[in-house]
């Protein structure tokens, strides 16, 4: 999720950076093959070039800083045999956002699925003419003429001249192949729907094809103010998806427009090698989020020449727990019971148990001994300290009972670390400079008399 989010916020800085030199460099440019093709590498590269590095410092759901372990949310055990786990019982914001992405991303999806089935409905509903490489559909009750690769609409049937020209039109779309265009930035509108520039793209791209198939087919010998009034009375569109509403009056104005410009700038295509430069600055800073890992080295024991495994305190993604950390902390409240003793006895207290969760998601509860290096929230900074098992960090009496009693006290200690101890196999592990590793995590159980 956390790798996601990260990469998400270097394609909007990348594909923002690729859209300003647009703006200023091409945007009114009249060579609209050199458009089409940096707008599409734009799109490729900005996709590409964040891949380089995932090391930005964003932390997941449940760290306190970088500076201090990772601590869990905390349940409460009340002697009665009720259990609270803090939030954890509502649903976290990151879940929420998660439910949110993918309910939008499944609309969209729908919008599509929606639109691809109507295309090949009219295909196997109307009757088709075989025009060399295009298969004509007419559309009498539509006023839009549109295609869809090889397959051509045309709305209410036009007079001969006309057709000529919206064949001629839609030629180009299929032979430059710009419905696969299409298809890809409506992918990546879904996946990246919250993305701003996608949807830019999306429509700048959609008008490029346009200027593309009317200069195409002006290029055909069509007198330029007929077409003109063809693209008019016929609403020509384009080869979106979007049939139904990728016709707007301020497009036919720009094609209209770009029609009549003067075409002095068609070989500027020099301004492509922009791309070349501003590829160069995203590379170098992404690649700056590059740092050298030098706590990734294993230490060693002197005595018996031994290697210890690191576990980490500060890591860039957190290992994932089957359904999320609210099942983890659910898992412990329905397994962890308030000790007999302790309840006997009146002693009440909040054990932090600290435990591992090495590279591949397990809880370590065997021989194998772990270095655990960092600043700590229970420890002075810096202090290292070897460990091959679940076990309390910390223990605070509660201020209300005020009872001292060691074998209480320990019953309480003991039950917490039991419980930690039968954590299932997490689902993914922890995860630093893109490699998996063991990281440190810490459980509050707050035992509470009732």
């Amino acid at each position: 999720m956390i790798e996601f989010i990260i990469y998400a916020l270097k394609t909007i800085i990348a594909l923002g950076i690729f859209a300003l030199v647009y703006r200023f460099g091409l945007l009114k440019d009249v060579n609209f093959r050199a458009r089409r093709f940096y707008l599409l590498n734009a799109v490729f590269l900005s996709f590409i070039l964040p891949l380089l590095s995932f090391n930005f410092n964003i932390f997941s759901p449940g760290e306190s800083s970088p500076l201090g372990s990772f601590v869990l949310e905390e349940i409460t055990v009340y002697s009665d045999g009720l259990k609270s786990i803090g939030e954890s019982s509502k649903v976290p914001f990151s879940e929420i956002i998660l439910y949110t992405y993918i309910l939008i991303a499944a609309l969209l999806g729908f919008r599509i699925l929606f639109q691809l089935i109507r295309i090949l409905s009219n295909t196997r509903r109307l009757r088709a003419d075989n025009m060399g490489k295009l298969m004509v559909y007419r559309l009498p009750l539509e006023s839009v003429s549109f295609s869809f690769f090889r397959f051509v609409f045309i709305g209410k049937t036009p007079e001969k001249g006309d057709m000529e020209k919206i064949l001629a039109h839609e030629k180009i779309h299929a032979g430059q192949l710009h419905t696969l265009d299409v298809l890809v930035m409506e992918i990546l509108s879904v996946i990246f729907w919250f993305n701003p520039f996608i949807w830019w793209y999306r429509t700048e791209i959609k008008n490029v094809h346009e200027y593309l198939a009317d200069e195409g087919a002006l290029d055909e010998g069509f007198n330029r103010k007929s077409y003109q009034i063809t693209l008019l009375e016929h609403l020509i569109g384009s080869a979106s998806l979007s049939i139904t509403n990728n016709f707007n009056y301020s497009l036919i104005k720009n094609r209209i427009a770009m029609m009549n410009k003067e075409k002095k700038g068609r070989k500027n295509i020099w301004k492509l090698f922009l791309l070349l430069p501003v590829s160069a600055m995203l590379i170098i800073g992404f690649a700056c989020t590059e740092k050298v890992d030098t706590d990734a080295e294993l230490l060693s024991n002197k005595k018996n020449e031994a290697y210890y495994e690191p576990a980490y305190q500060e890591v860039d993604v957190m290992p994932e727990y089957p359904g999320g950390l609210g099942e983890l902390s659910k898992f412990v409240a329905r397994n962890i019971r308030y000790p007999e003793i302790a309840q006997k006895k009146g002693v009440a207290g909040r054990v932090m148990v600290q435990f591992v969760v090495d590279k591949n998601g397990n809880v370590v509860t065997d021989t194998r001994k772990f270095k655990i290096s960092g600043k700590s929230n229970f420890e002075a900074p810096g202090e290292e300290k070897l460990f091959n098992e679940v076990f309390v960090v910390s223990y605070s009496p509660d201020d209300e009972t005020e009872k001292d009693d060691l074998e209480a006290t320990q019953a309480l200690k003991d039950e917490a670390v039991r419980v930690i101890s039968t954590l299932p196999k997490f689902s993914s592990p922890a995860k630093k400079d893109g490699k998996p590793v063991a990281v440190a995590l810490t459980f509050p159980i707050n035992f509470a008399l009732q």
